[in-house]
């Protein structure tokens, strides 16, 4: 086995960490993406504590976002949400804009109302990308380039830079609804983002749903109600989805025995675990293993 993979720790950055004068506060920051900085001694894979929007006006390239491989084309917009594992070899004659945001920079300036129907920031682990059409290139281009004029300013103004990427968002929402019905929800909506939030924190422990309904003041029928309505998944499946990506982690890096990985996320029932492991990538946790290594190993 190689040793990288058994022993790496997966580094997190921020966005202070990719030194730009297109940054405001640690906590915005919009550049072309040719343009782009990239830390030092930067280690892939990687993780990021802020979302991401890249549109590529011009060019391709292959990300890699918690191993699976999305291939991006021109006047594709990919998203990315805080704690993705990334793996991105560096594109070569590729145009257009990276722009990165921590979730207290979008709170400084709005209510939480406001950004509750932001829903397609929560969804970039499943529609991880969008393709633009002409219209959807002219609505974003629109906020885009004042966003940048006021990037370019000496003096900086938070309020309004802050202002403007709401706009963006709630555009890039409008067109993702376009292939997918809008939530007018708003409680649906910040129930399913405290949902997930309660999994981040306690899905080790804690995989019966009564417990997160519990905790959500609801009945777990409604919260399954609620995740249908917004994801198509099941509340329970996508407690489970989380103990699943997280073993494609531990099985690539880190040497534990498979057994051990499965008690470690809450599988009490090895066989369990890898069932539902070969019905969500098509191969056993030890197949996956031997295939991540083949793949990422650093000769």
């Amino acid at each position: 086995m190689p040793h990288y993979f058994i022993h790496a720790m997966i580094p997190i950055y921020k966005i202070e960490d990719f030194v730009s004068d297109k940054t405001l506060e640690h906590s915005f920051k919009l550049e072309r993406f040719g343009e782009l900085s990239w830390p030092k001694q930067l280690t892939w894979p990687n993780k990021h504590d802020f979302y991401e929007i890249i549109w590529i006006t011009e060019g391709t390239f292959t990300h890699t976002i918690d191993y699976h491989d999305i291939f991006i084309q021109t006047d594709t917009l990919l998203i990315t949400s805080p704690g993705q594992i990334h793996l991105l070899p560096t594109p070569e004659k590729v145009k257009g804009y990276s722009i990165a945001f921590t979730e207290q920079f979008l709170l400084t300036h709005q209510t939480q109302e406001s950004i509750f129907e932001l829903t397609f920031l929560e969804d970039s682990f499943t529609r991880p990308y969008l393709c633009l059409d002409e219209n959807g290139q002219q609505e974003l281009k629109a906020i885009i380039d004042p966003l940048i004029a006021e990037m370019n300013r000496r003096e900086k103004v938070p309020l309004i830079i802050n202002g403007l990427l709401l706009v963006l968002l709630n555009r890039i929402q409008r067109l993702m609804s376009k292939t997918q019905p809008e939530i007018k929800d708003s409680f649906q909506v910040l129930t399913h983002k405290r949902f997930k939030k309660l999994i981040e924190e306690n899905y080790r422990e804690e995989t019966d749903l009564a417990f997160y309904a519990g905790k959500l003041n609801i009945s777990a029928n409604y919260l399954n109600k609620i995740v249908k309505n917004l994801t198509g998944n099941t509340a329970g499946g996508m407690i489970r989805d989380r103990g699943l990506a997280e073993a494609k982690r531990m099985l690539v890096y880190c040497n534990l025995p498979i057994g051990d990985i499965s008690d470690q996320l809450g599988f009490k029932d090895f066989s369990y675990f890898s069932r539902q492991f070969k019905k969500q990538e098509g191969m056993s946790p030890a197949e996956y293993r031997k295939q991540m290594y083949r793949k990422y190993a650093v000769q």
